[in-house]
Order: C-alpha cells, then structure tokens, then sequence
C-alpha cells in the first residue's frame, strides 16, 4: 500500500524548517545551548528522587508550584501560566491570541518556527548593526501586527532592551511578550511594569540559571484575564511531576542558584575579555557571550574546538549583517579555563 503523508498534511507545514538544537557528545565540554552547566541544588536533586516514587500518579502540583512562582516573581498565583518550557508558552500564545505577529532579528527562533507552524503571519525587522534594539523602526511596524515579542536579554545576542523602549512598545497597546529567559543574569525585570500595562506578557525558564532545561519547566507572568485565556488551550498535566517537584525545591533554593549565577558572571567577563582579543565580542547580560569571529568562518572556530573537545554554537553569517557570528556559553570555572586556555593558542 503507497501512502502519501505530505499531501495529506497542512499545505505549509513541508516547507516549515526544522529546530536544531545546540550539538551534544559525550566526553565532551557543552558550551552551545545556554545550560547552567553546574547543575541543580542538591535540594532540587533529592526533590527528584522522592517524586520519581509517584510517577504512577498523575501531575498534581500546578497550584502550589504557581504559588511558590509567584511568590518568587512578587505577584499573585492567578497571574502566573505553567507550560512545557517557553515553547509551550509561545504556542499557546499564539494559538489564544490573533496575530500577525513581529520579532526581530537575530533572535530565538521559537517565535518565527511556532508561528510557521500554525501559518501566522510573522514578520521581524533587523536589528541595528551593533544589534541594539531599533525601537523607533520597531514600533513603527508594529502597526500591522498584533502580538510582539522581545527578548531581553536577547539570545543570542546578549544585548537588553531599556525599560524606557518596553515602554514605548506597551504604549502601543498590542500583546506585548519580554521573554526575559536570562534575567537573573542580568538583575532587571519588566513585571513592574503589569500594573501599568495590561498587555503585557512576561515570559521565563527554569531552564537558565536554575539548571533545569531537561525537565523544560517555563512560566509566564500576565494579567489574570490574559492567564485565564490562555489556559483553555493549555493541554491536561501540560507539565510533568518531576518538573513541578524540582521547580518548588528551586525557588526554595533560590540562593545555591543565586551562587552559581555570580560565577557565571565573573567567568562571563574573563571570556568577554579573551574573545574581545581576539574578535568582536558583544557585551552580554545571558549567561553566553556573542562574537563575529571573521575573517575567519563560524565553522572554521567550531571545528578547531570540536578538535579540542569543545562544543559552542555555529550561527555563520545571519541576513542583513556583516560577519561570522557564534555564541559561547559560559561553563563552570574549570570549563571556562580550559576554553580560555584554547583561544589564546590560536
């Protein structure tokens, strides 16, 4: 029997792009995805265990871990959203509200692929040249679309968006997300700004700075309404047991993450500093530094780590841009030496 999937599927799902993520190797030093690479609390590490003895039973912990959020993001339970990392969170925005929608480029990739997926209009406008945020161009545009998003801390970039432009693109009053995935890195949020502005969407992760990305545990912050709203096309026990668990014991442990991330950011600013002899390095408020690297190709430093075991994150040239770009996560001080150890022979 011949079937033909691509003629029965959705006539613009075969020319959608697939995500790719950071590459991973055993017995090899991960610096492409943005990981904590220290890993979790201990208390989150023993939360785990207990939960892995109730696998049987379904979720049960929604209300408790959004209480324990919001708590943690000074707001009311009501106003926080659970999902199955930020992806979730982007599909059911867009899934909830009317678009078009518009980004900005380079940025997560997310925003462009889910709205590929479910065929809304998207549309994005460069960056400027030092990708600062353009936000007289941006607001402009934003005319014609409906839903907006922003990252700040922006990955891959590292740059951030001044509260002062936050608010010029609230103003507009049109769905505004800030996905602020590296925020503890970078110490500023926009939640303030929910008093001011009902339309505005605060996304975040625990899979940064907590350590958590393999049990993809997201969170966004919003009006009671917008919340509301979105959890009608929220999936049943969207979010697994294990992740609810661990996503309590984090917050509960708040300060083992608030240690690593000081790390993070001293070891930030030594790799800052090596790129920065090297290439052009961009300043970065994520946990990952953000360097064109030509005349030589993004391939071509790829591949010499690969040789030293070393893995970062291959961008090559993105349109509208000059240059050779990677991304370079931090790692744990002893990672970090080593890498430094590697740029400075080349």
């Amino acid at each position: 029997m011949e079937f033909n999937a691509a003629g029965c599927a959705r006539p613009w799902i075969s020319g959608l792009d697939v995500y790719e993520p950071g590459k991973m190797q055993e017995g090899y030093i991960k610096l492409a995805s943005n990981e904590n690479n220290y890993g979790p609390s201990p208390q989150v590490v023993e939360t785990l265990k207990k939960e892995s003895e109730r696998v049987n039973v379904y979720p049960y912990r929604f209300r408790q871990t959004r209480e324990k959020i919001a708590g943690y993001c000074g707001v009311k339970a009501d106003n926080v959203l659970l999902g199955n990392g930020s992806d979730e969170l982007i599909d059911m925005l867009l899934k909830t509200f009317n678009g078009p929608v518009l980004s900005f480029r380079p940025t997560f990739a997310e925003y462009r692929l889910v709205a590929g997926i479910l065929d809304e209009e998207y549309d994005e406008i460069n960056l400027n040249d030092d990708f600062s945020f353009p936000v007289d161009e941006f607001t402009s545009k934003a005319e014609n679309a409906e839903i907006l998003f922003l990252c700040s801390p922006n990955s891959p970039t590292g740059g951030v968006i001044s509260e002062e432009d936050v608010r010029k693109v609230l103003e507009l009053g049109k769905l505004t997300v800030v996905d602020e995935a590296y925020v503890e890195f970078y110490g500023k949020s926009v939640i303030p700004l929910l008093k001011e502005f009902p339309n505005l969407v605060v996304m975040r992760t625990f899979a940064k700075a907590f350590a958590l990305a393999g049990l993809r545990l997201g969170y966004l912050v919003a009006s009671q309404e917008i919340v509301e709203l979105l959890s009608k096309v929220r999936l049943p026990f969207n979010v697994n047991s294990l992740a609810l668990g661990a996503g309590i014991a984090a917050v509960d442990s708040v300060d083992y993450m608030k240690e690593t991330v000081d790390r993070i950011k001293k070891d930030r600013d030594i790799l800052f500093e090596s790129l920065t002899g090297k290439f052009r390095a961009f300043r970065s408020e994520g946990n990952f530094v953000f360097a064109d690297v030509s005349p030589m190709k993004a391939e071509e430093l790829f591949d010499k780590l690969m040789e030293e075991k070393i893995i970062i994150r291959c961008f090559g040239k993105f349109d509208g841009f000059e240059g050779e770009y990677v991304r370079i996560t931090v790692g744990t001080a002893e990672e970090n030496r080593r890498l430094v150890e590697v740029l400075d022979g080349l």
